[in-house]
């Protein structure tokens, strides 16, 4: 069994990493951890390739980082603030790492998002894909198109695509439903639509979606990567090839909404 580590930049997150390290063996560093243990280091492309498990010290967005470059199964320690994502909490890493090396976890499989601009191939999303006005204030006039069908004349500041993973993200601060990580469905969450006149819609993942703009745009994967979108060009949405996996120690989605997404605790 090959490991990789990738750990956030911060003092906490390597300490975490420094112990975790101590536990495994055969293990690739990504360069930050690296540097602080004194060891050579990877970059995270070389650990998506050659680890067979990835151990993530961090928040929600080194998740996201992360599941850009890989494929491979991945076991989330939080140390950032919401980490919605992640599997445990920085306090219990230890005892969970032990459940893992004993067998003691199973892997779950979520959906991602591919997207094709003028049919070039952007990086995958395993949260969800923006479209936003690229001129703040200004509204932005698109169409949305299912399966060649026009479904949504959208006038507001854009429009968000998410998988059921990113249904806890952004797309829940434009009013989308939560989904359940394991459905194989979009959410497509208008966001700021004039008069609101424009509902968020949840559609089966083999559907193929199609977004034109009147004015220039903006196109972000998961918040990390962002593209021109321009009214002569074309985006394509469909489900990706890949899959995000999750290292599971148990189900605990709903959980997880009362205690990080309620206001009533």
């Amino acid at each position: 069994m090959k490991w990789g580590l990738i750990c956030k930049p911060s003092e906490e997150s390597f300490l975490i990493g420094k112990k975790i390290y101590e536990l495994l063996e055969n293990v690739l560093l990504e360069y930050k951890i690296a540097e602080y243990m004194g060891k050579r280091g990877y970059s995270i492309e070389e650990i998506g390739k050659e680890a067979d498990k990835i151990i993530i010290i961090g928040g929600d967005g080194t998740i996201l980082m992360t599941l850009q470059h890989t494929a491979k199964p991945i076991f989330s320690i939080n140390t950032g603030r919401i980490g919605f994502l992640t599997e445990v909490e920085a306090k219990d890493a230890n005892d969970a790492i032990k459940k893992i090396l004993n067998g003691e976890y199973f892997i779950e499989e979520r959906i991602k998002i591919k997207a094709f601009l003028n049919n070039k191939p952007l990086p995958d999303a395993a949260n969800e894909i923006a479209i936003h006005t690229a001129s703040i204030g200004k509204i932005l006039f698109l169409k949305l198109y299912i399966n060649e069908n026009l479904t949504l004349n959208i006038c507001g500041d854009g429009i968000i695509v998410a998988t059921p993973t990113g249904s806890t993200s952004y797309a829940l601060s434009v009013g989308g439903p939560v989904i359940e990580p394991c459905l194989k469905v979009f959410v497509v969450a208008p966001i700021a639509p004039f008069r609101h006149i424009s509902p968020p819609l949840v559609i089966p993942s083999d559907r193929k979606i199609k977004i034109k703009v009147e004015k220039k745009a903006k196109v972000a994967i998961d918040g990390l990567c962002v593209y021109e979108f321009m009214p002569e060009d074309e985006l394509k949405i469909v489900e990706s090839d890949r899959k995000a996996r999750f290292i599971k120690l148990k189900d605990s989605f709903y959980k997880k909404i009362y205690e990080k997404l309620s206001l009533n605790k």
